[in-house]
């Protein structure tokens, strides 16, 4: 078999296996589904059932996309700039974006070491898109269909501010790269400039919160 093939899926195994990781760290149990519905990943508060069976069931799904890029930064020039791309059926972008205990969860790892962490292992960037912002997105054209391919498309690009102090943030922007109006993620481990809806979207935490909000 090709060795893309074989690349792509072990780095969808890394992205999958670090998601669930982070659900256990946040106190829930997380499985795979043994056949392919279009989820990748989903969530139980099984503990919290067995320890109070009168809490209600909470159950979360999640598709996972990954991605990996070079991301690199200049010590003469402040600032950076990556593109990323993700793929996804029709049918996932349509089960994902029916509701918000849904999420689609990227991540991006660099290809070389050296920038934000220094092991080629640890995510580079993670981000999340719930449901909602999802069925927003795809109604602001996020999601598009290269020639020749049957996927759609999801484009984001990473930027670092060109000042001393600038944070990385996640941009999601359409096919000719123009920024969309939900598609403006906040930025990360900084406190302002939100993203449009005020949730953390670079950690598992700050999608169950958002998610449980109500």
């Amino acid at each position: 078999m090709a060795q893309d093939f074989f690349d792509l899926l072990y780095n969808g195994y890394t992205g999958e296996y670090q998601l669930m990781s982070s659900l256990y760290r946040n106190g829930l149990d997380a499985l795979r589904p043994p056949a392919d519905m279009g989820v990748d990943v989903v969530s139980l508060n099984l503990k919290q059932r067995l320890e109070q069976p009168d809490v209600p069931a909470e159950m979360f799904y999640f598709q996972v996309k990954t991605a990996v890029t070079n991301v690199s930064e200049n010590a003469d020039r402040p600032g950076a700039f990556a593109v990323v791309e993700f793929k996804l059926k029709a049918t996932e972008v349509n089960l994902l974006s029916c509701s918000g205990d849904r999420a689609l969860f990227c991540y991006v790892y660099n290809s070389e070491a050296g920038a934000l962490t220094d092991a080629f292992e640890t995510p580079f960037i993670c981000f999340w898109l719930d449901g909602c912002l999802l069925a927003k997105l795809e109604r602001q054209g996020a999601f598009y269909c290269k020639e020749g391919e049957s996927k759609l498309t999801l484009t984001c690009q990473l930027r670092k501010p060109a000042h001393e102090f600038g944070h990385w943030y996640a941009l999601v922007v359409d096919k000719d790269g123009n920024k969309l109006e939900d598609g403006y993620l906040g930025v990360v481990g900084g406190e302002g400039n939100p993203a449009n809806d005020g949730a953390d979207h670079y950690s598992v935490g700050g999608y169950l919160k958002y998610a449980r909000r109500d």
